[in-house]
């Protein structure tokens, strides 16, 4: 019956996105449970839970995946970047499960003909920052690209920042069993996306000993 209502759910919040006269924007990561939903994750494994955010939105002109694949590029750019929608993991209205956002689309102006959006790439970032302004290279990142903006002409696009079945620029795939269904969807496994941060400068130095260490025992 819970894994019913939520399909329900999923259903209308995609209905909406379809009955909009206008290009949409979602983070939506509710589909149908484990082995089909991915879940936003914190660095450690555990599930993202009413702290940090996840934000979908594009760069401005000229700014591409090959300037933004490392968290210090990434916050240097951040301030060219538009957000459409911004939510808070275990927070949503609709669904409010760790790890879980499921955001009614948020409406733009209709995308079409000269607008400078079409051919830009959408970008879905996460952060356990309280927002992107305020984000600096300690904190820890995710970042993928969701698709590119397309004409609204002849047919109006809905965009949505699911993280399933992504190769993530910035953030790690990982595993989170459920195997005391605690969202109601069913016991299984569900692959999650996870923060990373730079590493602590002692970790850092303690991987550099080692390689050092390594290169000595070659010599010898």
């Amino acid at each position: 019956m819970k894994l019913k209502k939520t399909l329900i759910v999923a259903s209308a919040l995609v209905a909406g996105a379809i009955a909009s006269n206008a290009a949409t924007f979602a983070l939506v990561n509710l589909a149908g449970g484990p082995g089909v939903d991915t879940l936003w994750a914190n660095a450690d494994g555990t599930l993202m839970n009413g702290t940090g955010f996840v934000t979908i939105g594009y760069f401005d002109i000229g700014v591409s995946t090959s300037d933004i694949d490392t968290i210090a590029e990434l916050v240097a750019l951040k301030s060219s970047f538009t957000a459409w929608q911004t939510a808070t993991p275990g927070l949503s209205d609709a669904f409010a499960q760790p790890g879980f956002l499921a955001e009614d689309p948020t409406d733009s102006v209709q995308i079409t003909g000269s607008n400078a959006l079409i051919g830009r790439t959408l970008y879905a970032i996460a952060s356990n920052a309280t927002d992107l302004a305020s984000a600096t290279v300690s904190n820890a990142f995710s970042l993928f690209e969701v698709t590119t903006i397309k004409d609204d002409n002849p047919f109006e696009q809905n965009y949505n920042a699911n993280p399933a079945g992504v190769t993530p620029i910035i953030g790690e795939l990982g595993l989170y069993n459920d195997s005391a269904d605690s969202f109601g969807l069913g016991a299984g496994n569900y692959t999650t996306l996870k923060l990373v941060g730079v590493p602590e400068p002692s970790a850092a130095l303690l991987g550099a000993f080692g390689v050092l260490g390594l290169l000595r025992r070659r010599r010898i």
